[in-house]
């Protein structure tokens, strides 16, 4: 829900896909002008006729309808003199040269964290620098949010949802075979233990679900490659390759293996995709899985509030990070409109950021889940504003009154996480080539961690990486 997501998290949902990519044909969205133009860093002059185009919900997505319909009437009330057209096109990666060279994207998108660089290496997003300069709450915004988008310096979108992937647990399994619960400080080897402990095969029941169908699974898997302190890729001589078949990279993918056919930890239908295995965790199928979807296990599926906890990422050794993906949704303003039509979309983007309207649509949300004795799941690092900030302190305060209606995780859970941003360069081909990777060593017990992993890479630059032009 767009009001909504201003103030919730967006934990466990992912960002590693292609969005809905329909091909109606957009509106005109007014006049346009080179990347370089500069817009004011003022309100557009209200006597200044403004036309812009802005993404606008699915046709099937009534109730986000409903949402924007509503931020539409209000900024208008505001902003008299622009006058607004809807698209529907969403963002997809192979679909943005397309439209910024046909001149179709329009004025206000939505894209994702992985999408920083390539959008202002081709000069597809405009840089927010110069209408941030005035804006009263530049300070205030998560700075581990902002940084996916921070190139150079420059900032080229705002987030308009984030998460730092977690754990989310079934406590029940755990208490129904007497195993321990976890806690933030977890390793590894606790991890493993607690995976092959919990898990039942001859029940059904897995230790550990991991995503591995589709892009999902490089997705998932990159949470160990960052725990063991390895990356994506690396740039040296003006080039990008790939890094992840380091020693970094076999230490993940043979810790995944030993999950698969030491522990017997997994599924034995181990082929799931994002939706599958969060509907496994919800029938009570998988004791672990990575990200978390609360709200949809306790008002949708009927899963106890108290049945449930969430941790961060467990480290690969004791005292080591427990790193998290990082990643989200952000909005863009197209660098090929006129100085006006950027102030004015700039204007929308942020007409609800540090509102009372988003402390008041908080307070609405809390007052009908309290009622319906549902749960709010309220994650502090995933947030778009600074937590300490005037308006977070007064988002808690408002947290603070609904104890029984929300689930929020323990402070040193929250103290512990810790974001790695994703993959710099084509982070969906490179999702792809380690889900490849993954398939073929919970197909295989005999499979080399190191091999596939050098297969992977070599195939990765050759045929994307290779392409890849670095400034």
């Amino acid at each position: 829900m767009m009001a909504l997501a201003l103030v919730a998290t967006a934990c466990g949902g992912k960002n590693n896909g292609n969005a809905d990519s329909s091909s109606a044909p957009p509106a005109s969205s007014g006049s346009t002008a080179s990347a370089s133009a500069a817009p004011s860093s003022s309100a557009a002059p209200s006597n200044e006729p403004v036309t812009m185009t802005i993404q606008y919900p699915k046709p099937d997505n009534t109730e986000s309808i409903a949402l924007e319909d509503s931020k539409i009437k209000r900024y208008q009330e505001k902003y008299p003199n622009v006058t607004i057209k809807k698209n529907d096109w969403q963002y997809a990666p192979s679909e943005i040269g397309i439209k910024m060279a046909a001149h179709q994207a329009q004025a206000l998108f939505n894209t994702f964290a992985t999408e920083g660089k390539t959008l202002s290496e081709h000069q597809w997003a405009a840089d927010l620098t110069p209408l941030m300069a005035n804006y009263e709450h530049a300070n205030d915004f998560n700075q581990k949010l902002l940084d996916p988008m921070t190139i150079d310096g420059k900032l080229y979108a705002l987030p308009y949802d984030g998460y730092i992937m977690q754990v989310m647990i079934n406590k029940k399994l755990f208490q129904d075979k007497n195993v321990p619960l976890p806690t933030a400080d977890w390793t590894w080897d606790d991890f493993y233990n607690a995976a092959k402990a919990t898990a039942d095969p001859a029940k059904g029941i897995a230790g550990f679900a991991i995503m591995a169908k589709g892009n999902e699974g490089g997705w998932n898997w990159t949470n160990f490659l960052y725990q063991a302190g390895g990356e994506e890729e690396q740039v040296a001589d003006g080039k990008v390759t790939s890094a992840f078949n380091s020693d970094a990279g076999v230490k993940a993918m043979t810790f995944l293996k030993k999950l698969r056919w030491d522990a017997n930890a997994l599924p034995q239908n181990w082929a799931l995709n994002y939706t599958d295995t969060y509907n496994l965790f919800k029938q009570g199928r998988a004791a672990i899985v990575f990200g978390q979807k609360i709200e949809d296990a306790v008002n949708t599926a009927g899963m106890k509030k108290d049945d449930l906890l969430v941790l961060p990422m467990p480290s690969m050794e004791k005292g080591g990070d427990h790193v998290g993906v990082m990643g989200g949704n952000y909005r863009v303003i197209n660098p090929q409109e006129s100085p006006a039509v950027q102030q004015a979309a700039f204007n929308y983007l942020t007409l609800d950021y540090f509102n009372q309207s988003g402390l008041d649509e908080l307070k609405r949300v809390l007052e009908e889940r309290k009622g319906k004795n549902q749960v709010y799941f309220w994650d502090p690092t995933s947030v778009y504003f600074n937590i300490d900030s005037e308006y977070g302190n007064q988002m808690k305060d408002i947290i603070a009154q609904y104890p029984d209606t929300v689930f929020s995780m323990d402070d040193q859970t929250v103290s512990t996480m810790k974001g790695h941003p994703e993959a710099t360069y084509n982070a969906q081909d490179y999702y792809a080539a380690i889900t490849t990777a993954m398939q073929a060593v919970l197909s295989d017990k005999n499979a080399d961690p190191k091999a596939l992993l050098d297969k992977a890479a070599k195939k990765f630059d050759t045929e994307v990486l290779s392409k890849v032009k670095v400034e």
